[in-house]
């Protein structure tokens, strides 16, 4: 289209349109609140509401003014014709490029003019100074900047020049169930935000707000602008006029967007579309290999057969199937790996899938070739002990893959089909000795041997005794049996070992380790340190910690004795075992030898079992089992005036209290039993046994402070707290007959079966 002008032409390079019209591809609407004005790159706001075209104002028909212009007229054309090319190339045809020519000398401008001043308008194009004047805004001159015109900066300066708001609202007809699109709000938060809109989703043509998502737009130049819905669905950005690819995050739940693409056009207004998010399909993925046996932890990526993303990382659980969703169109399959394909246990793989736009549920059957088959190898010891996190290789044919047993003593490792020797390698450490063994594969997938034996060191193991109050355990006297012969079975007849810890508790031992050996405390003596006990342990270690339990009472190496013996309320978890232990002392210590001695029980007050210290006959000593055997626990706890009363019989040399601590040891009773002790002709010693007190803590100080006070000993034994069962009458309860001539420990757990003829007839019992 030609327009003269005083002998000079404009020209419109393309079809000459009328005012353009708001062209889009979405569903657009103009805002009931319309947003925030636009500010321009010269912070004007004189453009709002215009539409606009670009003109390019070039130097022609000057041949009469000066002959060196007239040679550079074709190069001028060239310049604007190419100029114009790239815009429209750039913007796509959304904003009208007129090349209009002019007899300015040496002009080549580029400015954006209202659509007010097109040519189309009035006939006449609008140029020079007068479109400054009409408001035109000048991107580039080269009658100023005496450079020809770059295309990438023309299209900067027109991208920061026409900025357009636009606002998108992302809708969806489905969600994914149980899950929170904004991970900052629990579920109940995101539903009461959307409960109006929800209540609607039973219609599956309602449309809800898809909150606190991503998308992008993209331009053909690859650029990408990052867009963000609120709770609303709704997002709001600024674009330069031209054509948007809409693309979802590929991560997520959605993978197309409808319209797919936008179009901005050149007018200075805000926009807003409406667009629909369409969800992922809902898909299984069934890996199975040639032997159509399901392959799990499978790793795999599925990836869109156009390559427009990376795709997504599946791995398939222990059923060889795994869940996911894909957007519609076709993908490809492929094995998913780090390692060079030469190690990879399958070959390569690449399985079109074709996802459909359907709602069912889509399945799809992939089938891989193994190249190497997973292998579990059982490892356990002779005592079926896993061989645990234990490093092995197999090797074959110059190929070594290695690996670490679990927990639960399985090699796992994926082998190719053939013979190879399996090597366990264990380090210094380990309890387990190396050893070599051959497995073999099948062209089926089986493999042999499905379990091994594998044998342990024998090393040289360091046993810590300790009484459970964690002190050494000195001169501990015990057996050390293995409790299996060598050919695996249970015998009696396997020799013990008979050990004795020194002065800190410790002994040194040859054992094998994982093999199970009984450790076992007998009492050889009256008065042992230690009480009875076995059980059985095995280990993997060089030095291990062995607790053995003190006796309540030991040896009492004082001729006359007085027993101090609380019984309130908190001692009725331990009174049976002090009962017996009681009775075991008087029986293996007085019996038959010429000591004194006397029980007094204490609460608040105290119950003397004689008003002084009586000899160990037969009789006195079966009526002070029998006061044992009715002493009943409750009520508080007096142990000032227990002592103080113990202090009075003059025969004492020894004040034995037994005590759980949980009784006030005051300053006041310190100072007290100083000056009965000094006043006493004897100076009878107080030992304290305290039951279950923590090392270190006030009730065990306590009891050590009065023990030392008088030169006496403290004593600390832990007991296991019994169920109170009261005793019914005629009930028969723990204890010791008198008369026997050999005498054990009444505790259930460790009594004996050795059963002596009573020396006394029935007629001499009665006259004693």
């Amino acid at each position: 289209h030609t327009l003269k002008l005083g002998g000079h032409h404009a020209q419109n390079v393309g079809a000459m349109p009328s005012r353009p019209r708001h062209r889009e591809s979405g569903l657009r609407t103009q805002q009931s609140t319309p947003p925030t004005p636009p500010v321009l790159a010269d912070g004007s706001h004189q453009w709002i509401g215009a539409s606009f075209y670009l003109q390019i104002e070039r130097c022609a028909g000057v041949a009469k003014q000066s002959c060196s212009v007239r040679l550079e007229e074709e190069l001028y054309l060239q310049k604007a014709e190419a100029l114009k090319e790239n815009i429209d190339k750039f913007f796509e045809g959304a904003i009208e490029v007129w090349v209009v020519d002019v007899p300015t000398l040496y002009a080549l401008e580029v400015r954006v003019m209202r659509w007010e001043c097109h040519p189309t308008q009035h006939g006449l194009p609008v140029y020079g100074q007068d479109a400054v004047v009409q408001g035109a805004k000048t991107l580039f001159s080269k009658v100023v900047s005496k450079k020809w015109p770059r295309a990438p900066d023309i299209c900067a300066r027109l991208q920061e020049f026409s900025r357009i708001p636009v606002g998108i609202q992302l809708l969806c007809r489905e969600q994914p169930q149980g899950v929170s699109k904004d991970s900052s709000l629990p579920l109940e938060v995101t539903g009461a935000i959307n409960s109006k809109t929800r209540r609607s989703s039973a219609d599956s043509d309602a449309l809800l707000p898809l909150d606190h998502v991503t998308f992008q737009a993209i331009h053909s130049t690859g650029k990408e602008i990052l867009f963000s819905t609120d709770a609303d669905g709704r997002s709001h950005s600024v674009l330069h006029p031209g054509k948007f690819q809409l693309r979802c995050n590929q991560k997520g739940n959605y993978d197309r967007l409808e319209p797919g693409f936008i179009e901005v056009p050149a007018t200075f207004e805000p926009l807003q579309f409406t667009i629909v998010a369409k969800m992922k399909k809902r898909c299984t993925f069934q890996v199975v290999d040639h032997l159509n046996r399901p392959y799990p932890l499978f790793p795999m990526r599925i990836s869109p057969k156009d390559g427009r993303h990376e795709g997504i990382a599946f791995c398939t659980k222990a059923t060889g199937q795994v869940k996911g969703r894909l957007g519609v169109g076709l993908h490809v399959a492929s094995y998913s790996s780090e390692e060079d394909s030469s190690q990879w246990p399958v070959e390569p793989l690449s399985q079109d899938l074709e996802v459909q736009d359907i709602d069912a549920h889509q399945l799809f059957r992939i089938i891989v070739r193994r190249l190497r088959f997973q292998c579990e190898f059982v490892l356990r010891s002779r005592f079926d002990e896993p061989v645990r996190r234990c490093p092995f290789t197999v090797r074959s044919n110059g190929i070594a893959i290695s690996g670490v047993t679990s927990d639960g003593g399985v090699a796992t490792v994926e082998l190719p089909t053939g013979t190879m020797v399996f090597h366990l390698e264990p380090d210094a450490t380990s309890a387990f000795v190396a050893t070599s063994f051959e497995v073999e594969v099948k062209e089926n997938g089986d493999f042999l041997p499905l379990r091994q034996e594998v044998e342990t060191k024998s090393v040289n193991v360091q046993l810590n005794l300790i009484t459970p109050d964690g002190e050494p355990a000195p001169f501990c006297d015990f057996n050390l049996k293995a409790r299996f012969s060598q050919d695996g079975t249970m015998s009696n007849d396997t020799p013990a070992l008979s050990l004795r810890s020194d002065e800190g508790g410790r002994v040194s031992v040859v054992l094998a380790l994982l093999e199970p050996y009984i450790f076992s405390v007998h009492p050889t003596h009256v008065g042992c340190e230690y009480m009875q006990q076995e059980f059985s342990f095995l280990t993997d270690r060089q030095s291990i910690t062995v607790v053995v339990a003190r006796s309540v009472l030991g040896m009492i190496q004082e001729e006359n004795v007085v027993f101090v013996i609380d019984v309130s309320g908190s001692m009725q978890v331990y009174l049976e075992d002090v009962k017996s232990a009681v009775n075991l002392a008087l029986v293996q210590q007085f019996h038959q030898m010429q000591r004194h001695f006397n029980l007094v029980t204490f609460t608040e007050g105290q119950i003397e079992f004689r008003d002084d210290l009586v000899p160990a006959t037969p009789r006195n000593l079966e009526d002070a089992m029998r006061f044992c055997q009715h002493t009943q626990a409750g009520g508080g706890s007096n142990l000032a005036a227990a002592v103080r009363n113990a202090f009075r019989f003059k025969k004492a040399e020894a004040i034995l209290v037994i005590t759980d601590g949980k009784t006030e040891v005051s300053e006041d009773l310190l100072t007290q039993v100083k000056v009965h002790y000094l006043g006493h002709p004897r100076r009878a010693k107080v030992h304290t046994v305290g039951i279950n007190c923590v090392p270190g803590r006030i009730k065990q100080r306590a009891l050590q402070s009065l023990a030392h006070l008088t030169q006496g000993s403290f004593r600390s034994v832990c007991l296991e707290q019994d169920t109170f069962v009261p005793v019914a009458a005629g009930q028969k309860v723990k204890g010791i007959d008198l008369l026997d001539q050999q005498y054990v420990t009444t505790d259930e757990d460790t009594i004996t079966d050795a059963v002596l003829e009573d020396p006394y007839s029935e007629d001499d019992r009665l006259q004693r």
